[in-house]
């Protein structure tokens, strides 16, 4: 993918996301870090969300990542 491609898609991702809720937000951005760290740092950031934060959930399980992210 170009950089350009990666960019718009890092902004459409951020701006479905931009209104979910935050634990939605986490989850989701954790996978994204878990497929790629860069992907995920990028959508992280965009969030204004902790990176050390979606690093952790990303090294959780399934299970773990829904009960850290419950509330």
């Amino acid at each position: 993918m170009r950089d350009v491609d990666r960019m718009n898609l890092v902004k459409n991702i951020v701006g479905h996301l931009r209104n979910a809720r935050t634990r939605i937000q986490l989850r989701q951005t954790s996978l994204f870090y878990k497929a790629d760290l860069d992907y995920g740092t990028k959508v992280a950031q965009g969030l204004g969300l902790e990176v050390e934060d979606v690093k952790k959930l990303a090294a959780m399980s399934q299970e773990e990542l829904v009960q850290a992210t419950a509330s």
